[in-house]
């Protein structure tokens, strides 16, 4: 076969624009720090970052479910606190007021203080956290405990509107925990009383009661069923306190897997820096020589004389 000058400047000048390809290649690495920019790069690379990306994604929204839950279990739990401190303060009045020798002035005074108790666990049951009410069911935009003033009232003195629906957090693939407690349960099933229970502003009212006009004998009558409310919301802090901790682990344990992707992925897609800048210089001497080597090789032919 016949080599011609055509056949020797075309390759020479296809060699030269695939060395000043590998270049671009190498610069476009350099630039943007990762080694596959396209599909076309290394498509099984592409395919194995993504997948790492979808994970990672999906793992920063879990990661925000846990965050929301862990606050509304916290707000929860804050507010039983809160609870608890007023049925046993209102305990304490009931001790005071059952000795039998106190002046009705001065128990009239009790009985007012625990009005103000009762208001104060009205508050704490509407509770709310981000604008929701956290002790209503799924009905979180409404007020879920109203006060009635009609004594003849089957719920007086305070009536319960939301409902016993779970709110459900997703933390993981398949995998949903229950963030509310039923604001019914924990507050108006307080204390049992055989063949019914009785709501916690039930047994302040009777204590109120007791206080401004009852007697002794009524006063006392009340400790036990305080005694049974308040274990009965510490059980459910409790359990609440065990979710929370639950989120605290889960989170930390996704932290950790969160590491361990982004290190894997930034393996797969990033570059090494020092040898990028290595391959780039032997890169740009390849293709330095190859301009050097055309320009020799591509030397004036006898047409060029004949002009």
């Amino acid at each position: 076969m016949r080599v011609t000058n055509r056949m020797l400047t075309n390759n020479v000048i296809r060699n030269i624009n695939r060395n000043l390809e590998n270049m671009a290649r190498t610069q476009e690495q350099m630039s943007s720090g990762k080694r596959v920019n396209r599909p076309s790069d290394d498509p099984i690379v592409v395919a194995r970052v993504l997948a790492f990306k979808t994970s990672i994604a999906a793992n920063d929204q879990y990661k925000k479910n846990m965050e929301d839950a862990k606050g509304w279990l916290d707000a929860s739990e804050s507010a039983l606190g809160m609870a608890t401190d007023v049925l046993q303060r209102a305990r304490e009045l009931a001790v005071y007021g059952s000795n039998g020798t106190m002046p009705p002035e001065s128990m009239d005074a009790l009985g007012k203080e625990v009005d103000q108790l009762l208001d104060e666990m009205m508050q704490v049951a509407n509770t709310s956290y981000g604008g929701r009410y956290i002790f209503g069911g799924s009905q979180t935009t409404a007020t879920p405990f109203e006060k009635i003033s009609n004594t003849n009232d089957p719920y007086y003195p305070v009536k319960y509107n939301g409902d016993s629906a779970a709110l459900n957090w997703e933390i993981a693939s398949g995998v949903t925990i229950s963030v509310n407690e039923n604001g019914d349960q924990i507050f108006m099933q307080a204390i049992n009383n055989g063949s019914a229970t009785e709501s916690v502003f039930k047994l302040l009212n009777d204590l109120s009661a007791a206080l401004h006009g009852g007697t002794a004998t009524d006063v006392s009558a009340t400790l036990n069923k305080f005694d049974q409310a308040i274990d009965h919301i510490l059980n459910i802090r409790a359990t609440l306190g065990a979710k929370s901790n639950r989120m605290e682990m889960a989170m930390s344990r996704l932290d950790d897997t969160q590491i361990g992707l982004t290190q894997t992925m930034s393996k797969l897609e990033d570059i090494d820096l020092a040898e990028t800048v290595m391959n780039y210089k032997t890169q740009e001497n390849v293709y330095l020589a190859s301009l050097s080597t055309g320009a020799m090789v591509l030397q004036p032919s006898l047409i060029d004389y004949l002009r």
